[in-house]
């Protein structure tokens, strides 16, 4: 019965190894939850895109079907029609709204994670400890015995 105890050894690096690498390992809780954070960040940073992009369209379809329009954008960059006189303030800007978001530069993070490598080094020491509690165990109650 005494060496049936021992078999809890492999199944006790079994369990660490399994739990480690569920938790903490490559494809573990831990990394999904970083990727998953960086995927909310693209989707936001996608929607604004696409938002803007609707904007530019809409700005597009009236300055090419709509003839005061393209008169309205043409003045606010500066231009006027032949003949006309107008006075240019320096110092102003230009007053077309050029606040229109181009998106972030987002950069991909690594996942942070445990290597397959640590945690089967983990697993061991694990066992290890293990093995030599019962080894302990069984050295001490022999050595009672023998007194």
């Amino acid at each position: 019965m005494r060496l049936l105890r021992y078999l809890f050894v492999p199944w006790t690096m079994f369990l660490v190894y399994s739990l480690f690498t569920a938790i903490l390992g490559q494809n573990g809780l831990y990394a999904r939850r970083h990727l998953e954070a960086e995927l909310m960040q693209l989707q936001e940073n996608q929607n604004a895109l696409e938002y803007a992009n609707g904007n530019f369209l809409k700005t597009k379809d009236n300055l090419m079907h709509d003839p005061d329009a393209l008169s309205v954008y043409a003045r606010q960059l500066g231009y006027g029609r032949e003949g006309e006189e107008f006075i240019r303030i320096m110092g102003l800007g230009v007053a077309i709204n050029a606040n229109t978001p181009a998106g972030n530069v987002l950069y991909a993070a690594d996942p942070v994670f445990i290597s397959d490598r640590t945690i089967k080094i983990i697993a061991a020491f694990f066992g290890v400890v293990v093995l030599v509690y019962f080894l302990v165990g069984d050295f001490f109650s022999y050595r009672d015995a023998g007194n």
